[in-house]
């Protein structure tokens, strides 16, 4: 306000000092026209006219002299740091000699100055910060035009890709791909989101090499919000790629050594018992012993059924297991189990319990796969008490048991029994291929077969024993079937996966 009144207080003075001199010469060229004779009074009155002009002249050109110094040249002077600023010239500073308003104006462009200078140099500090990690990053950095041309790439790109920046820089996206649709199905993913993450494609470089690259694409946009092109970060994964197909391949090899190793194994077992059954066949014909004709062709016989046990599971290990989905009640699969094998366990003197409530929910899933991983292993439920030596207080007991879980995702089946149980090494071991506690009998892939199977439900079987206290086997399923990329996944992966 003070600043106001200094301003007004000037113009103010300009006008009553330039009204007095008009008055004073108007005064001083009326008392010449009086003073005069009458035969001089024309003569008088152009002087008068003179007078009034040179009045006029001399107010006006002092007048013009106060504006031009005390206001056009501050304006001026602020007009020319004004275009300082604009062309970035952000040192320049006014003076401050002015005790009005233009002072005021003077000191607020100075400060204004300073802090766009300071803000300039820190925005400068913070671009080039970033730029620095830009160029330094090994990623494959490009920067694209909302039109799909190249912007921007930075170092790990030129290193990569065998380009230049300014020769690839202006060109289409799309020359980087070896598949230009994959950049429109990159781009079509951005419609439901601001970012791609992890999008696997393959980039070219100016040789012709295919690159296996990882893909995370993201919107570019304005303080306001427009779209003002995408950023893409990309890392070369060819190598790891490389390395993981030969970490597979060694496994494959590994797996088919071991499987070998296995079946070798088993075998030699079963043929040695089947020469010790035939051994004692030749025996008990050279001696007429009946006995041990009948035992050797029992061993015999049994090491027959295990090799044909073996060669069908062998198949069954083998295949590539495709469950046909259904929505399946449960309940009548277990019944079913239930009353085909209580017989065989009251013959062995095993009680067997079913506890299943009448309201369980439908289940998809393959029901013959499910009906066979629960026989198996209700089979080795009942094989595991019969080699425990019960006391009076304690019968031989196996139960079945299968409920939903509290937030209703997963459906479990429980078979317990209080048999031989399993040491912590029995128990790491007992779905590894071949891995059996049967002697004879067992071929050790039944179990391998049944993890299988449940993997490709997306579930999984998990397991709790102690020895001669008995085993808890869950089988684990989805409610709603397996997930299609984990279905894909374990149908490749197999047992152990």
């Amino acid at each position: 306000m003070l600043t106001n009144i200094k301003i007004f207080w000037k113009l103010g003075a300009v006008f009553l000092i330039t009204i007095l001199l008009f008055f004073l010469i108007i005064q001083y060229a009326g008392g010449l026209l009086r003073a005069s004779p009458a035969e001089s009074v024309f003569e008088n009155i152009y002087q008068l006219v003179f007078i009034v002009v040179l009045a006029t002249a001399l107010s006006g050109g002092f007048a013009w002299i106060f504006v031009r110094y005390f206001i056009n040249r501050p304006l001026n002077r602020l007009a020319e740091g004004m275009n300082n600023l604009a062309n970035k010239q952000f040192d320049f500073r006014l003076g401050e000699d002015e005790k009005d308003e233009f002072g005021s104006l003077s000191a607020a462009f100075n400060d204004m100055a300073s802090m766009l200078s300071s803000s300039m140099v820190e925005l400068k500090k913070n671009r080039d910060y970033l730029e620095s990690i830009l160029e330094s990053s090994a990623d494959i950095i490009i920067t694209v035009s909302p039109s799909g041309k190249i912007r921007m790439i930075n170092a790990g790109a030129e290193a990569a890709l065998g380009y230049g920046r300014f020769e690839i820089i202006g060109k289409p996206i799309e020359v980087l791909f070896a598949d230009p649709k994959e950049r429109d199905a990159a781009i079509d993913k951005l419609k439901y989101a601001d970012s791609v993450i992890n999008y696997e494609t393959q980039f070219k470089t100016k040789n012709g090499e295919i690159r296996d690259v990882l893909l995370t694409l993201s919107r570019l946009r304005n303080p306001s919000g427009a779209v003002i092109g995408t950023i893409g970060i990309s890392k070369d994964i060819t190598e790891e790629k490389r390395l993981q197909s030969e970490l597979i391949q060694s496994q494959r090899y590994a797996a088919i050594g071991q499987v070998f190793t296995g079946i070798q194994h088993s075998m030699k077992n079963m043929l040695n018992a089947c020469k010790g059954g035939a051994y004692m066949v030749r025996v008990g014909l050279a001696k007429d012993k009946r006995k041990m004709l009948e035992e050797g062709w029992e061993i015999v016989q049994e090491g027959i059924n295990s090799l044909t046990e073996m060669s069908v599971d062998m198949l069954k290990y083998v295949k590539e297991y495709k469950p046909k989905l259904d929505q399946v009640d449960l309940t009548d699969a277990l019944s079913e189990i239930y009353r085909m094998v209580v017989k065989t366990a009251e013959n062995k003197g095993i009680t067997l319990e079913l506890n299943i409530s009448p309201a369980l929910p439908g289940v998809m899933c393959d029901a013959r796969m499910i009906h066979s991983v629960i026989m198996d292993i209700v089979s080795n439920a009942l094989d595991a008490c019969l080699w425990k030596n019960y006391d009076d207080r304690e019968k031989p007991l196996v139960s079945m048991t299968a409920y939903p879980t509290e937030e209703n995702e997963e459906f479990v089946i429980e078979i317990k029994d209080n048999g031989c149980g399993m040491t912590e090494e029995v128990k790491s071991n007992i779905f590894t291929p071949f891995f059996s506690t049967k002697s004879r009998a067992g071929t050790g892939l039944g179990l391998s077969i049944a993890s299988r199977m449940i993997g490709v439900h997306g579930g999984r079987i998990e397991v709790e024993s102690e020895p001669n206290r008995g085993s808890l086997f869950k089988i684990v399923l989805p409610l709603r079937g397996p997930d299609k990329n984990k279905e894909d996944n374990d149908g490749e992966k197999g047992f152990g996966s």
